[in-house]
């Protein structure tokens, strides 16, 4: 528990002074917001635009899509707020040699390297998923959704950030081996953007790794089904949670492999 206490602590230290440099620079920070917002405008625009033209795309409704785009968007704001621009930072880290400070520092050198900074621009696109959320549902005709079904999909959604969490971490880490590659982030961004497409749009092998393989499905629409379908699927509860204490349980380990196999820039 004192552990545990410690490192509150410490992930408090670390919000205060992300908030302080924030406020230095107020004009960066809502000019950040206004394009994370136009970002979420200009993609709602284009799946209206397609569904001017149908009424389903591979068996989801125009509201299903927009269900599953707010529940990506979410997810992803999230992962950004907490994780991305910490975790954006290893290859530098690397390659510069200060992860020397942060592997010989008192605390896990993984909470470190995940939690240190925080992009509290991206609240923009937090809010914006709740507005496009709450825009899905009345499209959709989700007028009743039980306190198990809003239970299923926070947790389900959850399960998606740690799934999404790990995969970035898995990318990111590879940067102690290719020292050089400075496009980890931008291929982290094209693996993760396939998540806010409905998986039954992709061939059947793709479909299957995305779902199963890289369980990009989990990060999205695995949540949006329980609304999209209105019950809770235990068995798909216990795979979520499966999928995601086995994702972070390797994320765990890989990392520890590979500060490992660290060279110190002092050595």
């Amino acid at each position: 528990m004192s552990r545990l206490l410690r490192y509150a602590r410490l992930y408090r230290v670390f919000a205060r002074n992300n908030v302080v440099r924030e406020l230095e620079f107020r004009g960066n920070f809502w000019a950040k917001v206004a394009t994370s917002v136009g970002w979420v405008v200009a993609f709602a625009a284009i799946v209206k635009l397609i569904f001017a033209n149908t009424t389903a795309v591979a068996g989801w409704s125009e509201g299903e899509v927009f269900l599953l785009f707010g529940t990506f968007l979410l997810v992803r704001s999230l992962m950004d707020i907490l994780f991305t621009q910490s975790l954006s930072k290893i290859p530098e880290l690397v390659r510069m040699g200060t992860m020397d400070f942060v592997l010989t520092k008192p605390v896990s050198s993984q909470f470190y390297v995940s939690a240190r900074y925080l992009s509290l621009d991206e609240i923009g696109t937090f809010l914006a998923a709740w507005l496009v959320l709450f825009y899905a549902g009345s499209l959709a005709g989700l007028t009743a959704v039980t306190p198990a079904q809003a239970a299923a999909w926070a947790f389900l959604t959850l399960c998606g950030l740690s799934v999404l969490y790990c995969i970035q971490m898995l990318l990111m880490s590879l940067s102690f081996w290719l020292v050089r590659i400075d496009n980890l982030s931008a291929l982290t961004d094209t693996v993760v953007f396939v998540a806010r497409y409905p998986p039954d749009i992709f061939p059947r092998y793709l479909a299957f790794a995305v779902t199963y393989l890289l369980p990009l499905a989990f990060v999205a629409a695995v949540p949006t089904r329980v609304l999209k379908e209105g019950g809770v699927h235990v068995p798909t509860l216990l795979a979520a949670a499966g999928i995601a204490a086995l994702f972070l349980l390797l994320t765990a380990l890989f990392w520890r492999y590979a500060t490992r196999s660290y060279t110190s820039a002092s050595s």
